[in-house]
């Protein structure tokens, strides 16, 4: 019990904080993709943050479910 309070605490916070935020980046680069009037470099550029958004996404989980398994082995 003692360690899943400390998973809520400090650092875990901001990695949560973190992967909130980068969730609602590439939120916001799929809606952006969707307007009809986008030229192939737009399309290209905002393909492109989503690519480098969706691998932030991966390394930030990746984070996460090392904590998650570290509470798992108490």
């Amino acid at each position: 019990m003692k360690k899943q309070r400390e998973f809520l605490s400090g650092n875990n916070m901001l990695l949560f904080e973190e992967l909130e935020q980068e969730c609602l980046t590439a939120i916001r680069y799929i809606e952006a993709l969707k307007v009809r009037e986008l030229s192939e470099n737009q399309k290209e550029d905002i393909l492109g943050e989503l690519s480098a958004s969706i691998t932030h996404l991966r390394i930030q989980t990746e984070q996460l479910d090392k904590t998650f398994e570290d509470i798992m082995d108490v």
